[in-house]
């Protein structure tokens, strides 16, 4: 495929997945076909020599921040915390499961018990609610709740299925994935939020589309490297790209101006680039996300909250009340975040790395 869309022949090819190495990146074979590295017309700066491997994805983070500041950036509890005394926008939480004598006021009504949580469930007056672990990634074990029909004892989901009581409190002790569930960490339900009217125009879905902000952090700035809109599409309730697997869309972010551009399915050389949005047939073209200088506003307060964590996956919401901030993550995804033709390991980064990060563990960066 990646001859029929640049003409290179399978030899050009394999002299530039050879000629990776030298490049400090660490980018093989599948980096070289997911970002596009054979086609020379779609790279942004430096080309080839800018992109960082997936082999670097997990290292990046650990290289630059020490595994005693990043608490916040796995555990929602704490992260929530934190960020809501300081008056930064949160998603407001109706109730929270967690098995401790006291939480703030900003984690709603507090469910100490399964019985408590089960009696909130039953509630009809709750709803629309939407559930998600404390401590979880890529939206394992989250859920949009519609509402709860008694006559069945089972809650109704956005996408139109269901699931029993009983069967959904299961996931308040135990684990949906090992991976990346921890239920012990608690369990948020949060009110909806509303989509932008721009993006709920655009969309015609009432699932959140977030921004994922990667900021370099450095003393007295954070600094924004990349962006990316997350498009979530139907049936799915969240926005999660992974891979392009579940059919959501992902957006290329303009720093400056919140324009977004090159809106893909998937990784390349199988996706390609959708001019109108799949659903509502609404055009990409000169789409602005609002409210985007608020965004960067709340990346640099962000970065001085926890100024130690030096590489920031920062996730917004748009909402009809503004932006709100999702969550903060520690180890992002680097693969989404190259596949709009811009690498992250560009010249900032790698002077970045060298003076912010961990060389006598990760001794690549010897090699940048």
């Amino acid at each position: 495929m990646a001859e029929q869309q640049t003409g290179k022949s399978a030899l050009q090819q394999v002299r530039e997945i050879l000629a990776l190495r030298n490049m400090g990146g660490c980018c093989g074979l599948s980096d070289y076909y997911w970002y596009k590295l054979y086609d020379d017309a779609y790279l942004n700066g430096n080309g080839r020599s800018d992109f960082l491997g997936w082999r670097l994805q997990a290292q990046l983070s650990q290289a630059l921040n020490p595994r005693h500041v990043v608490l916040p950036a796995w555990d929602k509890v704490v992260f929530m915390m934190l960020a809501d005394a300081v008056g930064l926008p949160v998603v407001p939480t109706v109730a929270t499961f967690k098995a401790c004598p006291r939480l703030p006021s900003v984690f709603g009504q507090h469910l100490r018990s399964y019985a408590e949580a089960a009696e909130f469930l039953r509630n009809p007056d709750v709803y629309p609610l939407f559930g998600k672990p404390a401590w979880s990634q890529q939206g394992y074990g989250s859920a949009y709740l519609e509402r709860y029909d008694a006559t069945q004892d089972q809650l109704w989901l956005l996408n139109g299925g269901s699931i029993a009581v009983e069967d959904f409190l299961a996931r308040l002790d135990t684990p949906v994935d090992h991976r990346y569930h921890r239920p012990e960490c608690g369990f948020l339900f949060q009110q909806p939020l509303r989509l932008a009217p721009s993006i709920e125009q655009l969309t015609g879905w009432k699932a959140i589309c977030g921004a994922r902000v990667i900021c370099l952090n450095g003393p007295g700035e954070s600094m924004p490297l990349r962006a990316l809109w997350k498009i979530a599409v139907p049936p799915n309730h969240v926005d999660n790209f992974s891979l392009g697997k579940y059919g959501n869309l992902l957006a290329d972010i303009d720093l400056a101006s919140g324009r977004i551009s090159r809106v893909l399915g998937g990784f390349w050389p199988e996706t390609r680039i959708f001019e109108e949005h799949p659903i509502s047939g609404k055009s990409f073209t000169e789409f602005f996300l609002p409210d985007w200088p608020k965004v960067l506003e709340y990346c640099q307060a962000l970065g001085q909250l926890i100024p130690l964590m030096r590489i920031q996956h920062i996730d917004f919401a748009f909402t009809d009340s503004g932006p709100r901030i999702l969550e903060l993550n520690d180890i992002g995804a680097t693969e989404f975040a190259q596949l709009h033709g811009h690498g992250l390991l560009t010249h900032r980064t790698r002077r970045f790395i060298k003076q912010f990060g961990n060389a006598k563990t990760h001794s690549w960066i010897n090699d940048l």
